[in-house]
């Protein structure tokens, strides 16, 4: 399976697509649509990435994963507060053939660091 769109991107629909499948892989492989654009760009502000693509680039590159047959789509019913959403649910296929390559990623590597450095060890003898 092709996976140089996450090492060498040929273009921002090839990066878009290294993030998304960056993303997934970080939070447990499956999101919706709606979800996954605004983790997309909280992934690419961390990283000092534009995170200025459109829903329809979005749109481009997880049709071009599927067509890879590294994600896949199926429409549904997004739980909300209020009344349920129509939106479309990507998840990573074969997800242990990604883990070589995302274990050694970079940006994740990176992105990990970051989250993990934000969050602090609570320390309950110092609690007021």
């Amino acid at each position: 399976m092709p996976f140089s769109f996450l090492k060498e991107p040929k273009n921002d629909v090839e990066s878009l697509m290294g993030d998304v499948v960056r993303v997934l892989s970080i939070l447990l492989g499956k999101l919706w649509m709606s979800e996954l654009s605004a983790e997309l760009s909280a992934f690419r502000i961390s990283l000092n990435r534009p995170s200025d693509f459109t829903d329809a680039d979005l749109k481009e590159a997880v049709k071009r994963l599927c067509d890879l047959k590294v994600v896949e789509t199926r429409e549904g019913l997004r739980a909300t507060f209020g009344k349920p959403q129509p939106d479309t649910l990507v998840g990573l296929i074969g997800a242990h053939d990604l883990m070589d390559n995302i274990a050694s990623d970079m940006d994740v590597k990176k992105y990990r660091m970051m989250l993990t450095s934000n969050i602090k060890p609570s320390n309950s003898t110092n609690a007021p």
